[in-house]
């Protein structure tokens, strides 16, 4: 194993004064927001950002056996510590796994080339205390021998070739190769009378060439990594109660180190070649609990200081600039708060940092503005918010984080409308400014509650093929807007309220240019404008109370209706509220209704395709075949608009059509292949009849998708999006994208897959096909590997998740990127039997 060079700035967490352990605060603080903790959650114990800041890795310190349930496939497990890896670019978790062997996590460390982490802690009884990690696999490939001590300390060689922890008063250095021993040393430290157990921190310095180190009788010393002898010995720090040296960061450039000491009410910088001090800065209150951390930002200008109150400080003039301030948890069996550790993102644009709960927080080292905070959940959901309140998250974790006000809580998920936005997430932990892209925060939105709905009383079973539901909305002080109703998951009736009102451009827009960068400044121009120039649009007025009847198709069997409503700003939803009843009636025969939509050929010629016309036919003769499996032949219909055929006009048409035949009891594949775009937040697919100017006769949007959805009555859909995007996909597009169909299947409560493809990967296609045509073809052609579950059946989500894995690969063997977004809020039903 090699693993290539990197400067490495180092900054060690708090010691683990106590193995035993414990729930995390109720609450967090996200910049002005209040936000409450209802899924089970670890304390972080430790963290690592990789040497190009995509990476983070978080230790968590375990909750007690039986302190929470466990999601299938969760890789975390009561009673155990464990490690979380975050991807630091697109903001979100990407694994967790068990360290099974140690009490307690100490240190982490991220190897230079980002494949590997070295984790060190207390161990169980007849185990070791370090071990080296594959970071992709989740598994441990080296158990390195420290004689069984807790190791408190762990780093990378600026090469990568050198692992190096701390245990006890020891130094030990192992090959990383071969995880052989290769040198030890005793670094010499005596425990001080009366003192707390601070243990031995370590840092390289960025050559490679010497080990810093501290401990707990407040002197430095430097070390030879080849022979293991002292050369250098640093003296100034105090000694007292508090104990002895707790953080060391030393410059890119060699020069010096910057350190703290608990017991010292002073940090300190020191000229690594000579031992001598440059500097010494007394903090507010004198640093009265003492200095626990030390970081120096990518150019040595300023550095944070892990003391009450924590801050950023510049070291030129030896001053604080940065208070950073949040609602600080309180540690748990202490009188005193204890202070945070932190990390400079590589980038220099955010301060990581977390201090004794569940939340790593991003702070603006300039400002100290609160940016982010990132939370994962002991079952491996997970969320990373902004501070307005813009989020990326799992499943469960929009519904774990709860925020409210005026006595009221509310989960994240009721928020998703609006607030689900991956990209503005991503910009975020970039560094950048994003508070200019919303019209609105959280913390403004929670202030209008969502109304309360309920049903009347509906019967446990009926013989009807038609029943009718009543059902009453109420205001609790935030208006009613926009009511949502639900049959078997699937949208059936909302009273046409919808966010996104866009103001077409006049003139020719060069549809090539929407790229990432040109859809990115449309958005803070838009969003710069005074709200109520872009204020959603208004629901019907309903005052303070509304009720309603409606008659719903029944199916045969069991039938769920649900309901869910919004404020009149149409910002916060309801939770839904379910009734239930059982349709004794005999159950028809199923039909299955293709419609599939390709086009290559536009009036504007530039813009022309090679294969979506193809996908579009291939297509509906590979599902009618397979289908015939499941349904009878008779039963399977299928329409083909290709072309001139499918402009707008003619796409309506059909829809109406098909909506006077299909059925609840139906399933209906909506596939469409050509150009789509994002403006102004919404997503469009062209039709034929674009000519160079975006206008609404010539798109489909996502509120017409809303209206499709709706028009067909089945419970069974599934939309299949094939739609290049003009300008390609970068991180912005793929976020909003990702978080506009998101948004669009959960509202409409159906399978959605989308190709999320550029136009380079359109044009050349793969062959014969565009990529994901071709990836979900293959899925329709009796593939094992499609059948996941081995049940002879190749369900919905089967196929969708089939032809993602498939798509990502062959994209990345041919050099390209691309990530199909596969979402299933519907039923899992049947697509084909295995042949």
């Amino acid at each position: 194993m090699r693993i290539q060079p990197y400067i490495l700035i180092l900054f060690f967490s708090l010691p683990l004064l106590s193995c035993s352990p414990a729930i995390p605060p109720a609450s967090l603080q996200l910049a002005d927001i209040k936000m409450n903790l209802d899924g089970p959650a670890h304390v972080i114990t430790a963290m690592a950002i990789s040497q190009d800041g995509t990476l983070l890795l978080t230790a968590e310190k375990s909750l007690t056996a039986g302190g929470a349930a466990q999601n299938p496939g969760s890789k975390t497990e009561p009673g155990k510590p464990a490690v979380r890896l975050w991807d630091l670019v697109n903001g979100r978790q990407l694994s967790t796994f068990v360290i099974s062997d140690l009490q307690a996590i100490a240190s982490v460390s991220i190897s230079p080339d980002g494949r590997y982490a070295l984790i060190g802690g207390t161990p169980l009884v007849n185990h070791a205390g370090l071990g080296l990690w594959d970071l992709s696999l989740g598994s441990r490939i080296k158990t390195l021998p420290v004689q069984k001590n807790a190791v408190f300390c762990t780093a990378f060689s600026p090469d990568g070739t050198v692992l190096m922890a701390t245990h006890g008063r020891a130094v030990s250095l192992f090959n990383a190769e071969s995880g052989a021993l290769q040198q030890q040393f005793d670094a010499g430290y005596q425990a001080y009378l009366f003192a707390p157990p601070i243990h031995l921190v370590a840092a390289f310095t960025p050559d490679g060439r010497y080990i810093l180190t501290g401990g707990t009788d407040a002197a430095l010393k430097l070390w030879d990594v080849e022979s293991g002898k002292r050369i250098q010995s640093f003296v100034g720090h105090e000694r007292g109660r508090q104990g002895g040296i707790t953080g060391i960061a030393i410059s890119s450039d060699n020069q010096f180190a910057f350190t703290s000491a608990a017991s010292d009410t002073s940090v300190r910088l020191w000229e690594i070649a000579t031992g001598k001090q440059l500097g010494r800065f007394s903090g507010v209150n004198n640093f009265r609990l003492g200095a626990w951390g030390t970081a120096l930002s990518p150019d040595n200008a300023s550095g944070f200081v892990a003391a009450m109150p924590p801050a950023v400080w510049d070291l030129a003039s030896g001053k604080p600039i940065t208070p950073l301030r949040w609602d600080r948890p309180k540690t748990a069996g202490l009188a005193q708060e204890k202070p945070p550790t932190a990390l400079f993102h590589p980038n220099g644009k955010s301060l990581v940092l977390f201090a004794d709960d569940a939340a790593v927080r991003l702070f603006d080292p300039a400002t100290g503005r609160m940016q982010a905070m990132l939370v994962g959940f002991a079952d491996g959901e997970w969320i990373v918010i902004t501070s307005e309140g813009y989020y990326n998250g799992s499943e469960k974790g929009a519904r774990y984080l709860t925020t409210g006000g005026n006595g009221s809580s509310y989960p994240v998920e009721l928020f998703s409308d609006v607030f689900y936005r991956p990209d503005i997430v991503m910009a975020t932990l970039k560094g950048e400014d994003t508070r200019n892209l919303a019209t609105m925060t959280m913390s403004e939105a929670v202030h209008h509650p969502p109304p309360t709905v309920d049903f009347a009383a509906t019967p446990g079973t009926t013989d009807q093929e038609k029943i009718t539901i009543c059902y009453q909305v109420n205001s609790t002080g935030g208006g009613i807007g926009e009511v949502r109703l639900f049959h078997n998951g699937k949208l059936i009736q909302s009273d046409g309220f919808y966010r996104d009102i866009v103001k077409w451009p006049s003139a020719n827009q060069p549809l090539m240019a929407m790229n990432g960068a040109a859809i990115y400044a449309q958005m803070r121009s838009v969003s710069s404008q005074a709200k109520e120039n872009i204020a959603p649009q208004a629901s019907g007025q309903k005052g303070v109370s509304f009720a309603d009847c409606t008659k719903v198709a029944t199916v045969a069997g069991e039938n769920e209706v649900g309901i869910t409503a919004f404020n009149s700003a149409n910002t916060v939803e309801s939770s839904m509220k379910t009734v239930k009843f059982h349709a004794q009636h005999l159950p028809e025969t199923p039909h299955l209704y293709i419609l599939a939509i390709g086009i290559d050929k536009y009036r504007e010629k530039a813009v022309n395709l090679k294969y979506a016309a193809k996908d579009a036919g291939d297509i509906e003769q590979k599902l009618g075949r397979q289908a015939a499996t499941v349904y009878p032949s008779d039963n399977i219909h299928y329409e083909l608009l290709v072309n001139d055929k499918a402009d707008k006009a003619s796409i309506e048409n059909k829809i109406s059509s098909l909506s006077a035949l299909i059925k609840p009891e139906d399933s209906f594949i909506l596939f469409a292949a050509g150009h789509g775009i994002l403006l102004q937040n919404q997503y469009y697919m062209l039709t034929s009849n674009y000519d160079g100017t975006l206008r609404e006769a010539n798109t489909i949007n996502s509120n017409d998708i809303v209206n499709i959805s709706k028009k067909i009555k089945s419970l069974n859909q599934l939309f299949i999006f094939d739609a290049c995007h003009a300008g390609g996909v970068d991180a912005i597009v793929g976020g909003l994208y990702d978080a506009r169909m998101s948004v669009l299947a959960k509202k409409m409560g159906l399978h959605i897959y989308a190709s999320a493809s550029s136009v380079q990967e359109a044009l050349d296609g793969y062959q014969g096909n565009g990529l994901f045509t071709h990836t979900l073809l293959d899925g329709l052609n009796n593939k094992e590997e499609a059948d996941s579950n081995h049940d002879r059946t190749v369900s919905l989500a089967e196929l969708g998740d089939f032809s993602r894995r498939r798509t990502t690969a062959i994209a990345k063997n041919i050099g390209y990127q691309q990530t199909p977004l596969i979402i299933n809020y519907g039923k899992d039903n049947p697509v084909y039997k295995m042949q």
